[in-house]
């Protein structure tokens, strides 16, 4: 058994136990927060050290609570880290909502805008969530693919459908949708990548609206047909 499964074992034990002397020493009672409170501590530990480099011991540090509490809401420190990512999801659902907004009209220019504003405002408003998602990547933590299959998917959906329909305009190229639409949201995942994993944001200041009209402009260049004029930079 590992120490920390065994810490857990022990800990859980030691509170749930029925004896008189045991009673005495039972987890206090809880305050409604609580679980916001240790998922909080969770979150900037975890985007600091990782998911192997955090202890249930420092959670309950950094929340304020009994080691035990956590117990209470998360039956093993993994699933503790699988809460904040499905956390982290439910939180997330401005892109789609960027694409429904500006499909009908078919504005390449107002779409693809706007899902790069949101993918940074995302970013920069919870520097965490980047860190976390590569954490658990390099780590092997199968919430990361959860969080791939459920939600990057779904926007690589989204918005490979958007760029065949503008392919079947006339309006793009004919090129693979599905790799378009990667192309463009790794451009912008590029640049949060250097800017909150490795210090960009320290080193040099970011005028936001000229990087964004500078991706799209690059992007539509690339993809618009010939004949299009819909949509200029």
């Amino acid at each position: 058994m590992s120490t920390e499964k065994a810490t857990e074992k022990a800990v859980l034990e030691e509170n749930t136990t029925s004896s008189p002397r045991n009673q005495e020493h039972a987890v206090p009672q809880e305050k409604p927060n609580t679980r916001e409170k240790i998922l909080d501590s969770a979150i900037q530990l975890f985007a600091k050290k990782g998911f192997n480099g955090t202890t249930t011991k420092e959670i309950a540090k950094g929340a304020e609570v009994n080691e035990a509490l956590i117990f209470r809401h998360f039956s093993t420190k993994r699933d503790l880290f699988g809460a904040i990512i499905e956390k982290k999801i439910d939180e997330e659902p401005g892109m789609e909502e960027a694409i429904e907004r500006h499909r009908d009209s078919k504005n390449d220019e107002l779409l693809f805008k706007a899902i790069a504003n949101r993918m940074f405002e995302k970013c920069g408003n919870d520097p965490s969530f980047m860190r976390l998602l590569h954490f658990s990547a390099l780590e092997g933590h199968e919430l990361s693919d959860m969080f791939f299959d459920t939600y990057v998917e779904y926007i690589n959906m989204l918005l490979c459908d958007y760029i065949e329909i503008r392919i079947k305009d006339g309006a793009f190229k004919d090129v693979n949708a599905l790799y378009a639409s990667q192309a463009f949201i790794g451009m912008v995942v590029n640049h949060i990548i250097v800017q909150e994993l490795f210090g960009g944001k320290k080193k040099f200041k970011t005028d936001m609206e000229e990087l964004v009209q500078t991706y799209v402009t690059i992007y539509l260049r690339g993809i618009q047909s010939n004949t299009n004029h819909r949509s200029k930079p």
